[in-house]
């Protein structure tokens, strides 16, 4: 029975990271809910059009925040913290 609040424990700190992560509406600059690449390379001049591409998992040219976090995982992008300042 002790299992039971633990996992109820683990499962909410893995969604909450999981929901934690919003458009911020310095970079989406239009509003849409995506990151397209001026609106990301405005913000991280570092990034290149080939890793951009490489972290578009669905080839749409946008970027949601699933494909964000993946590429932040991969080390693909800086986590959004490092941004900041």
């Amino acid at each position: 029975m002790t299992k039971t609040p633990i996992l109820a424990a683990a499962l909410a700190v893995v969604a909450g990271a999981a929901f934690a992560q919003e458009v911020d509406p310095a970079i989406d600059v239009n509003g849409d809910g995506f990151y397209s690449f001026p609106e990301l390379s405005a913000a991280y001049p570092e990034l290149s059009s080939e890793t951009f591409s490489e972290m578009d998992t669905t080839g749409d040219g946008l970027l949601d925040m699933a494909e964000l976090a993946d590429a932040q995982e991969a080390g693909l992008m800086p986590m959004e913290e490092d941004s900041e300042g």
